[in-house]
């Protein structure tokens, strides 16, 4: 069996909308490679409102270890602004169940976590046309 080469991501930004473009099979060094590049660009929204579109069709999936990393980051984001993430996703049940374990502690009464949204969707323009009707431009 071939596994796919070690994961891979590109980061753009338009308008306020940050697009994660995530490839292959993650380890922690990868995982720690997004959060330190993630986290300029979070601060260059300057505690504006802004969003996030993540293309996750191409992501193999991750070690266990990636997952509290990504979450911390995701949490990062949501204190420098982030209020919505649109992850496109296959139809992968696996896939999808461990993208959740990235999502940090909603039950927290921390208004700032409460001010985000996350959604799944199988077509990336489904995912741009709902961050469009929550107020977010591409």
């Amino acid at each position: 069996m071939l596994f796919p080469n070690l994961g891979q991501y590109s980061l753009t930004v338009s308008n306020n909308i940050l697009e994660i473009y995530a490839t292959g099979a993650w380890d922690v060094g990868m995982a720690n490679m997004l959060n330190d590049e993630m986290a300029p660009i979070a601060r260059q929204f300057e505690q504006h409102n802004w969003a996030a579109i993540v293309d996750c069709r191409r992501w193999v999936m991750s070690t266990p270890e990636c997952q509290g990393i990504v979450r911390e980051g995701i949490f990062d984001n949501i204190r420098n602004g982030l209020k919505r993430a649109a992850y496109v996703v296959d139809t992968n049940h696996i896939k999808h169940a461990q993208l959740e374990r990235t999502h940090p502690q909603m039950k927290s009464d921390d208004p700032i976590l409460k001010a985000y949204k996350r959604e799944y969707f199988t077509n990336y323009l489904d995912a741009i046309k709902w961050l469009r009707e929550e107020g977010y431009q591409p």
